[in-house]
């Protein structure tokens, strides 16, 4: 299921490329101005290339001083000085925006894309049915079909495997996205590692199974072979870029699905969703990813006043992001306590942070969090005043 701290992870990812994308323009406003005072190779008249390099670098000055102090002297510098270091500001400011809006939408397509491989995976279990049958009569030269055991094919008719498989708004799921199963690589799967494998063999060595049976090898074939097997590890990697981060998401659900089908589960049955209240969590997604874009300066300052013998840039980028998202939403959304806030954050460090991340995160947004509430920056109301003393 996509929990909060999954949420917050997915926000941090694409944090972490807008603030790569802010570097980018930050460089490419110091390439417009080098543009500016470049010398003009094709003027007939004579150029003061030293004057032209003068100003380049007076601009560069007044230009990277603005980003790292929001110095506005650059105003009073000459009009040529100050209209190409304004031009450059108004690129970055432009570039900035559109780069919010494009990374909130790959948000929102990231998600999206957990839903589509939960649903494909749960549908590719169905394909083991046909794949078993082909298999077991391939199998099979001197016996006449008709005369097959119907235990061979025990797999086919799988009750569990057809509910999924005739479960109406998985059907249209799939049709209307698409969805195509691996089929050859399943089929590879199967008889290299299924076909050995000492449960299934138990599985299919009596004519005869109970429901539990037929759900039991189903949850096995899910958790052993589509999540497990390298060769579909690597093809859900092809297509989700962030399989390494869903994959836990993913696996639950796809489980949670097969788990929940009944005896008298019919077609219409219910799949488990991405959330319970999945409307509020995207609301939660999207404002804290807001919220902490506009708030970044803010929290870069609270870290950096805290660090004052520490040069902040010496701090892994991941860190700062995770520090300057725990500041926001300590500040920003009132209903969390700030224990839950800092407990979640230090949680996300253990994976995508260095080692000795967890102490250092701890210790600072501790800090903070105490200097914020005493001087009325954070104030928590509702649920957020639960752990918040």
């Amino acid at each position: 299921m996509l929990n909060r701290r999954i949420l917050r992870i997915k926000v941090m990812q694409s944090l972490y490329a807008l603030y790569q994308t802010k570097v980018s323009n930050f460089h490419l406003g110091l390439d417009e101005i080098s543009g500016v005072f470049a010398p003009d190779l094709m003027s007939p008249d004579v150029q003061d290339v030293p004057a032209l390099e003068a100003k380049k670098k007076t601009a560069h000055t007044f230009y990277e001083s603005f980003f790292d102090k929001n110095d506005k002297a650059y105003l009073e510098q000459a009009p040529d000085i100050r209209k190409a270091i304004t031009e450059a500001i108004n690129q970055y400011d432009n570039a900035h925006i559109k780069d919010i809006t494009h990374f909130k939408n790959m948000l929102l397509e990231d998600v999206a894309r957990v839903e589509n491989m939960y649903k494909l995976v749960l549908f590719s279990a169905t394909r083991f049915m046909a794949i078993a049958e082909a298999d077991a009569t391939e199998g099979i030269h001197s016996v006449v079909k008709s005369e097959v055991p119907e235990y061979f094919y025990k797999l086919k008719k799988n009750p569990v495997l057809l509910s999924i498989e005739n479960n109406k708004s998985l059907k249209s799921f799939v049709e209307k996205h698409k969805l195509n199963p691996p089929v050859d690589l399943l089929k590879t799967v199967y008889k290299k590692k299924i076909k050995q494998d000492p449960l299934y063999i138990e599985y299919q060595k009596f004519p005869e199974s109970s429901f539990e049976k037929d759900k039991e090898i189903v949850l096995h074939l899910i958790k052993t072979y589509l999540f497990k097997n390298e060769q579909l590890d690597a093809y859900w990697e092809d297509l989700d870029y962030n399989w390494t981060e869903n994959d836990e998401a993913i696996r639950s659900l796809t489980l949670k699905a097969a788990k929940g089908i009944q005896e008298n589960t019919d077609s219409t049955y219910e799949l488990p969703s991405l959330s319970p209240n999945w409307e509020e969590d995207q609301a939660f997604m999207l404002e804290l990813y807001k919220a902490s874009s506009e708030f970044d300066a803010e929290a870069e300052k609270l870290i950096t006043d805290k660090v004052q013998n520490w040069d902040i840039e010496r701090l892994a980028f991941t860190d700062r992001i995770i520090l300057k998202m725990a500041l926001t939403e300590m500040v920003k959304f009132p209903n969390i306590p700030v224990k839950v806030t800092i407990n979640e954050y230090i949680e996300v460090s253990k994976s995508y942070s260095t080692p000795k991340s967890k102490q250092f995160i701890n210790g600072l947004l501790d800090t903070i969090s105490i200097d914020l509430q005493k001087n009325g920056m954070i104030l928590k109301s509702g649920r957020g005043l639960m752990d918040n003393k």
